[in-house]
């Protein structure tokens, strides 16, 4: 008997649903519905229709009838009453007829999601009502209402609501749904469904509420379930499927199982046969572009713009062959109907230009079209970089073009709001993305479910490669000790035998970082929305959906941080300089650029600053804007592994030969000395030596990078074949193409390496030409980015400003009267120096610092009072406050103080200096206030007169570790410093030092622990991780169990230690950590060392000290002489040193006595 199945969830009904809907085409389970003889089916996710073309395009190529339906939630009230209680919420299959079904079902979802969101998307009867036209339902599972009012012992009303539903959508287009999983409750209301199927007469439809494939994968998808709950599959409190029938049935199955009452199995084939939706066939949907009436269409006036705007770019004479490239883009463009794409990009990009919104160079293959750089779309010379448009735009291969484009981080919104404006707001969304179980977060995802340890997962999901593309299957086969463990780990194995079920399936929904669509008319007509995080509106299909499969204008609107970088830098340059510096046109043969780049400081350089990156450019020494395009590609996996960027490197320095299998190769591989780096080199390869026109030569690109053997192996053979015509014998036309086959695999695109690459030089040039700008715009920029506090991110801030130090320019902590919002350059005694912004302290927003500078005005603040007294209270809580006095921000405001004094009396102060100012704020307009006239410092006077002791100062320590706390990093000075001098005497290296130089295998480091966490192993030992940092960076370090126990007491935070270790770099974040062996605190280190200690003695020490110092000296008899430098009372003649007769272990409270006393500089040793 035939059956279909018309309730079915799949991996849309996210952690929920398991039934998958593609895998590069048709899914294995699409594949076998169709072979298990299987007609139609309908998809029916929870609330939403993210799956309905995914579902749609692959079940009809997998020769199954697609039913698009949904699972709705159906309040009976209004559904866009959010209050709780009032209303009920149930379950209703609904289903689409015909493209206007469809089309009302996404509009019925849409209007759920962004109108009747509450716990669930929600419609009510009278949106259903109004979109009722092509669309059936089914009565639903037991939380229908049907259902629900069965339940519920209220049979008639049950028929009430079953006779509404079909008055509104009309006979025959209304079932009751009879479900069968042997759950208690459907065996009490399943005969009850028949009666009320009898009494109105309405027929009834046979389900199953299918969730998974096979009736295996019950447990699975219990585990799929506590993900979604972040339960473990042993809670006892956790919500438990009742059935271990939700797998999509036999059609045997499902007549046998309602063999009582088969016109309910034979009515799915009724339903199938009414439900016929065909999608359109209706092309590329581009929104109408208005063009001057002067024109006639489209095709002319692009045309017109393109020889305008490349005229102008050449001085106003085309060349030929630019003229000759121009004319053939422009025929392929107006061909494919694609002349308003560019028009439309070309608009908005020119709104970003004209309100000063900084736009990149170009991105992506777009680069290589002239069209696009006469539009002033891109900045690139395709021509001149020999980038090719084919690679955009394939002549002989229809799809729409992707024009993906960098704006400022800050001006981004601003362009996105233009085109909303420009095209209509219905006419614009976001895009929505689908986070999958990839192998690492299926094994992680399970793991916790069957309360695995978190170190014994993580143990586990490090022996699975990193690898693109890596799978479970492909895991285990390559990684030998991954297949051992799974063998002789029963645990192991059930884990991958469950993450193998679950890997690849939909995990969550988000928001595309930069994806916008833009449509005719209004979006909900091309695709159903929903609402994401922060009340963006979304569509519920990906972006290739959109643009591929309902040919939509898709583009991608990308912040690009570094623009604003670049921006502000300008900006900054033409405010000090008067020189107004045109970033697209500087010279690209920049000697100080180079120079710069070839000795490695390319912190803060875009695409250039990682450690890699740098020891890559140091020993590449570019010379040339070519070399900085090749660093942009090379630096990636493929090439690194393959020993094709060392090759590279070789060549460029003339350690290696460069040859040619024919010299019709060189002016192709020319500039990248004989190494095929970029795709396009592979397609002019093929063009030049095997006659491929450019679409050929395309496909062909795409055809080696993804390794489809068949079209291969065909195109060789033509390859081969237009070598001959070249003279190239086939055994060596033959070895060309597999060379070109090898580095297509690792070739990047030249378009988008080249478009980076002037990014890369622009920054490069200013850090070069202008230095201290690019610093001050570069840490500007970090601001509101950086992580103060964080245990997992870089405080770049810290890095930059060492980074200037190293440059030559000091940097000045913050100051109420100096610093502004933002890093700035002040001169202080004729030289320029950078001063810390106000915003980049924690807890002191922009609010804050903007209320701050303009109270401040042209009047410096004369004291705290005063300071709180002109700012704005609301703006600047007392955390600001706070964060200023520890940040040293508040200093200049008490002279004459040490800072150590200054913030112990501000801090004590702060509270009760709070309170008067609000009361005097407050007063200020009362008649309180009239009393002394505009001065409320008599009324101040009174308030102050119950003074309290002055506190003491802070300690050198206490206010590092504050300003530590606000700012990130130590202003004043670093509680390492006083070691610096030790260093060279108890072998120590800094962090920068293990960077710069790569160091391996044992290290000592004299550092500060840090950011401590404790952590237990499987075996429930203790371990710790924590940051061991030093004046010069910080590193990541573990102390294992077997060593965490012999050190636990020393791992502490603010510990000052001596850390003994070997350096690693871990395989899964490429982050270069140090596995600990030994912590000794710093002073039994430096006692070993130290055969002989010096201490300085000035004239006047008094007899407390030196009896004091004596006693101590006594406390630790060793092996260390003692001598003391003393200086002379007559200040004629030098120091005289005196060797005591003690003989001492060094020991803190000796060491502490001596520096306290006489400074932390009095006292040397040696070795």
């Amino acid at each position: 008997m035939e059956f279909v199945h018309l309730h079915n969830h799949s991996e849309y009904s996210l952690l929920d649903g398991m039934l998958r809907l593609s895998e590069k085409g048709p899914s294995k389970f699409l594949k076998q519905v169709a072979a298990d003889g299987f007609k139609a089916m309908a998809i029916t996710d929870h609330g939403n229709m993210y799956g309905a073309m995914d579902f749609y395009k692959n079940a009809a190529a997998a020769g199954i009838k697609p039913i698009i339906g949904c699972e709705a939630y159906i309040t009976n009230g209004s559904h866009k009453n959010k209050e709780k209680g009032l209303d009920k919420t149930f379950h209703l299959t609904l289903l689409a007829k015909d493209y206007e079904g469809y089309q009302n079902l996404m509009a019925l979802i849409s209007k759920a999601w962004l109108d009747g969101f509450y716990y669930h998307p929600r419609i009510d009867k009278d949106i259903l009502a109004q979109h009722a036209k092509g669309i059936m339902a089914l009565s639903g599972c037991l939380k229908g209402e049907v259902s629900q009012e069965l339940l519920n012992g209220t049979f008639a009303q049950a028929c009430e609501y079953a006779k509404t539903y079909e008055s509104i959508l009309g006979k025959g287009n209304y079932y009751i749904e009879l479900m069968d999983h042997g759950i208690e409750e459907e065996q009490i209301i399943l005969p009850k469904l028949i009666e009320v199927s009898k009494s109105t007469g309405i027929p009834v439809v046979a389900t199953n509420d299918c969730h998974y494939e096979k009736q295996e994968d019950w447990q699975a998808h219990d585990i799929h379930m506590c993900i979604s709950m972040g339960k473990t599959l042993d809670d006892p409190n956790r919500l438990k499927s009742s059935t271990h029938e939700l797998y999509f049935k036999s059609a045997q199955e499902m007549a046998e199982l309602f063999s009582y009452i088969p016109e309910a199995v034979s009515n799915t084939l009724e339903v199938a046969e009414k439900c016929n939706v065909v999608m359109p066939k209706s092309g590329f949907v581009l929104p109408v572009f208005d063009i001057p009436p002067s024109f006639s269409d489209t095709d002319s006036y692009i045309k017109n713009l393109c020889q305008e705007g490349l005229a102008k770019k050449m001085s106003g004479i085309i060349p030929p062959n630019y003229q000759e490239r121009l004319d053939y883009e422009l025929g392929v463009i107006g061909k494919m109907g694609f002349s308003s794409y560019f028009l439309i990009v070309a608009d908005f990009i020119d709104y970003a230009r004209q309100n000063h919104i900084p736009v990149g160079p170009g991105r992506g293959s777009g680069a290589g079209s002239i069209v696009a750089y006469s539009l002033n779309i891109t900045k690139v010379d395709p021509i001149k970089n020999g980038l090719l448009f084919e690679r955009f735009l394939n002549p002989d291969r229809l799809s729409m073009p992707d024009l993906d484009i960098d704006f400022s981080d800050e001006g981004r919104e601003q362009v996105i709001n233009y085109v909303r404006n420009k095209y209509g707001e219905t006419n614009v969304a976001q895009i929505i993305t689908f986070g999958t179980m990839k192998a690492k977060m299926a094994v992680k995802d399970v793991a916790r479910v069957l309360n695995i340890p978190v170190s014994e997962s993580n143990r586990i999901t490090k022996l699975i490669p990193n690898d693109l593309g890596t799978t479970i299957d492909s895991a285990i086969e390559t990684v030998k000790e991954l297949k051992q463990e799974i063998a002789s780990n029963p645990q192991t194995a059930k884990l991958f035998d469950f993450a193998k079920k679950l890997e690849g399936l939909k995990r969550h929904a988000g928001i595309h970082a930069a994806g916008i669509v833009v449509t005719r008319e209004e979006v909900s007509k091309y695709a159903p929305l929903a609402r994401g995080s922060k009340e963006a509106i979304t569509t519920q299909y990906e972006g290739g959906i959109l643009a591929d499969d309902l040919g939509l204008l898709k583009i991608d609107f990308l912040g690009l941080r570094t623009l604003t970088i670049i921006d502000n830098a300008v900006d900054i340059i033409k405010n000090m300089r008067g020189i107004d510096i045109d970033i697209d046109n500087i010279p690209l043969d920049n000697k100080k650029t180079y120079e710069l780049l070839s000795s490695a400081k390319t912190l803060g350089i875009f695409q250039l600053e990682s450690g890699g990156m740098r020891d890559l450019v140091k020993r590449l020494k570019p010379s040339e804007f070519s070399d900085i395009s090749a660093l942009v590609a090379l630096y990636r996996p493929g090439p690194m592994e393959s020993g094709m960027l060392e090759s590279f490197v070789r060549r460029k320095a003339g350690q290696e030969k460069i040859t040619y299998d024919t010299p019709l190769m060189e002016p192709v591989l020319k500039e990248t000395y004989g190494t095929m780096v970029y795709q396009e080199q592979i397609m002019e390869l093929s063009k030049l030596l095997g006659g491929f026109t450019p679409g050929q030569a395309d496909s062909l690109r795409k055809a080696m990078g993804k390794k489809k053997v068949d079209e291969m192996e065909k195109a060789r053979v033509n390859f081969v074949n237009g070598c001959a015509g070249k003279k190239i014998n086939p055994k060596t036309a033959d070895k060309i193409f597999e060379q070109m086959s090898k580095f297509a695999g690792y070739g990047f695109n030249k378009s988008h390496s080249v478009a980076y690459a002037l990014v890369s030089y622009q920054t490069a040039y200013l850090k070069a030409n202008y230095p201290i700008e690019f610093m001050c715009s570069l840490l500007t920029n970090e601001i509101g980015h950086n992580a103060i506090g964080s245990d997992d991110k870089e405080n770049k801030i810290v890095t930059y400003i060492e980074e200037a130090k190293k440059m030559g320019f000091e940097t000045l902590g913050p100051d109420v009267n100096h610093s502004k919002e933002n890093f700035s350059i002040e001169e202080v005694n004729g030289k320029e120096i950078i001063r810390f912004g106000l915003e980049a302290v924690k807890n002191v927003g922009t609010e804050a610092a903007a209320s701050i500078v303009s109270a401040r005005g042209d009047r410096p603040y004369c004291g705290f009072q005063d300071l709180l007294e002109r700012i704005d209270l609301k703006a600047s809580n007392k955390k600001t406050i706070e964060s200023l006095i520890k940040a040293g921000a508040l200093d200049s405001l008490i002279p004459g103080k040490t800072p150590n004094s200054a913030r112990a009396v501000m801090l004590a102060e702060m509270e009760d200096m709070l309170e008067i100012t609000a009361k005097i704020k407050e007063e200020k307009e009362s008649s309180i206030c009239s009393l002394f006239g505009e001065d409320s410092s008599a009324f101040v006077s009174v308030k102050k007169k119950e003074t309290k002791t002055a506190p003491r100062p802070l300690k050198q320590e206490q206010l590092l570790e504050m300003e530590k706390e606000v700012l990130g990093f130590y202003n004043s000075g670093h509680p390492l410093a006083k070691y610096k001098k030790h260093m060279d005497k108890i072998k120590s290296v800094t962090i920068e030092e293990i960077n710069e130089n790569n160091i391996k295998g044992a290290v000592n480091i004299l550092g500060i622990i840090t950011r401590v966490k404790k952590r237990q192993n499987k075996r429930k030992e203790d371990w710790a991780q924590f940051i061991i940092e030093d004046e010069t960076g910080q590193m990541s370090a573990n102390a294992y169990s077997r060593v965490y126990a012999e050190i636990a007491e020393k791992i502490e935070n603010n510990a000052i230690v001596y850390l003994t270790g070997d350096i690693k770099t871990d395989e899964e974040s490429a982050r270069t950590e140090i596995m600990v062996s030994n912590i000794e605190s710093i002073i039994p280190v430096i006692s070993r060392a130290a055969a002989k200690v010096t201490i300085d003695i000035p004239k006047g020490y008094s007899e407390t000290n030196s009896r004091l110092l004596n006693t101590l000296l006594e406390r630790g008899k060793g092996i260390t002489e003692v001598y003391f430098n003393i200086e002379s009372p007559d200040e004629d003649k030098a120091p005289f040193l005196v060797r005591s007769q003690h003989k001492i272990v060094l020991h803190k409270a000796l060491i502490d006595h001596i520096e306290n006393t006489l400074g932390e500089n009095s006292w040397t040793f040696e070795k």
